[in-house]
């Protein structure tokens, strides 16, 4: 079976708990978040296409509404310059963790 290197657009849904970094974006200079567990039947979309060496991919939780009350903060998701999250998800948790949909 050949090895599929992610893409932007692609869907995966997550089968397996593992920690992985959520970003919070900001209307501001600033990005915060943190590790965090992921959980099981999130499904996210890679934003962006990852360079050939990438240890990881960005990905935008689906739909977004849902999953943010669960990994973001409530104090953060109604700061007034609040703009958004997304998760970084290690290429070894996708490929383990992670089938592509």
């Amino acid at each position: 079976m050949s090895e599929h290197h992610p893409r932007r657009g692609d869907r995966y849904v997550v089968t397996a708990e593992f920690q992985a970094i959520m970003l919070t974006h900001w209307f501001a200079p600033f990005t915060g978040g943190g590790s965090r567990p992921i959980p099981v039947g999130l499904e996210f979309i890679v934003t962006v296409d990852p360079p050939a060496k990438a240890t990881a991919v960005n990905g935008q939780p689906h739909p977004s509404d849902v999953w943010e009350k669960m990994l973001v903060d409530e104090r953060e998701r109604t700061a007034e310059k609040y703009g958004g999250y997304s998760v970084s998800i290690p290429l070894t948790d996708l490929a383990t963790h992670c089938p592509r949909r």
